[in-house]
């Protein structure tokens, strides 16, 4: 049998088609495009919200930790003894005290650091005689230069409406507020009471701040260490799809191209061969019935052809015998018969006569 080889199409006997193998790798394309965006925005975002939520729990403990930890009376003495300090040259125009008080409470402040690093932890308070929060001791009072919000600065001054509101309901159990910006950055902060010794006095809260740079550092870490591994594995995923669409559509093609040889007469073509017959699947059923079909077309065509050859040998046979009957019916033909029949007379009367 003839060895079956794919032969190009005739230029326009077709209109532009697209293989089946770029469909498949354009249709995977697509699913894998879509699934693994979907994954990298839910890895960025899962990974945003886990780093917040786990610093914003260290931040509640420290918050908490450290107001047990301050001496509720002592801050209530503090607060109603010491007062602001005037410095021209702090923007707030006040100051940091140098109370062995104040020093000794921004000091227990400056302590949370060690549980947090980075965390900002400051204590605040509401003045009875007008109502408002103030900022009272900041465990950047301390250092040197002192560093933080100076003593006995009204809150409103520094921070804005909702954050303020936040501050207050801090006064009177612990609150966490989500990320937010402010002229001093992006943040995460928690507020807790102070309560005095008794457990039944609230005199002031503090309250912690942490910058958001942890988080975003976090999320360039994922971006610069997660998106190459997804890219690479959707690479080798595309290829592997590739390699796989070229594996199955090279028997179809074949089998495309053996079709059309059929279909010009060529019905000895050994079919079976295109597909691997080591483990028979789907396209080897294929190739058993396109050849199958090619067997049969090719009997009933041999059977068509001698049928044709024998009405062919028939119908020359009664053209004979019309043209036969035509030239004996016809007026010529009587004629000669019977002037042959006179010659024949004449021929035995002058054999007799003789």
């Amino acid at each position: 049998m003839t060895e079956v080889v794919a032969t190009a199409p005739t230029p326009g006997s077709t209109s532009r088609r697209f293989s089946l193998r770029w469909k498949l790798l354009a249709t995977f394309a697509g699913v894998f495009t879509v699934v693994f965006a979907f994954l990298a925005v839910w890895i960025f975002q899962y990974t945003t919200t886990t780093t917040t939520q786990r610093l914003q729990t260290q931040l509640e403990n420290a918050a908490v930790g450290g107001a047990q930890t301050l001496n509720g009376d002592e801050f209530a003495t503090m607060i109603a003894t010491v007062p602001a300090i005037k410095d021209p040259a702090n923007p707030t125009g006040l100051g940091y005290p140098t109370e062995p008080t104040f020093k000794r409470i921004a000091q227990q402040l400056l302590n949370i650091n060690t549980l947090v690093p980075d965390a900002n932890p400051y204590t605040y308070y509401r003045d009875p005689a007008d109502g408002q929060l103030y900022f009272a001791v900041s465990a950047g009072a301390v250092v040197d230069p002192p560093i933080g919000v100076p003593y006995k600065v009204k809150v409103s001054e520094i921070v804005n409406e909702s954050t303020e509101a936040l501050m207050e309901e801090g006064l009177a159990s612990t609150v966490r507020q989500e990320p937010y910006t402010d002229d001093y950055g992006s943040w995460i902060s928690t507020y807790t009471p102070i309560f005095t010794s008794d457990g039944k006095t609230v005199v002031g809260a503090i309250g912690v701040d942490y910058p958001l740079t942890y988080v975003s550092q976090v999320q360039r870490d994922v971006q610069n260490r997660l998106y190459p591994v997804l890219a690479v594995a959707y690479i080798v995923l595309l290829a592997l799809v590739l390699l796989l669409s070229t594996t199955l559509t090279r028997p179809l093609k074949r089998l495309t191209a053996a079709t059309g040889r059929i279909a010009s007469g060529e019905y000895d073509l050994d079919v079976k061969s295109m597909v691997p017959s080591r483990l028979p699947d789907e396209l080897y059923t294929l190739a058993e019935s396109v050849a199958a079909m090619a067997e049969k077309v090719g009997a009933r065509e041999r059977s068509l052809t001698r049928e044709v050859q024998r009405l062919k040998v028939e119908i020359d046979s009664v053209k004979r015998e019309e043209a036969v009957r035509e030239i004996t019916d016809s007026d010529f033909f009587s004629d000669l018969k019977i002037k042959a029949e006179q010659m024949r007379v004449r021929m035995q009367e002058d054999e007799q006569s003789s």
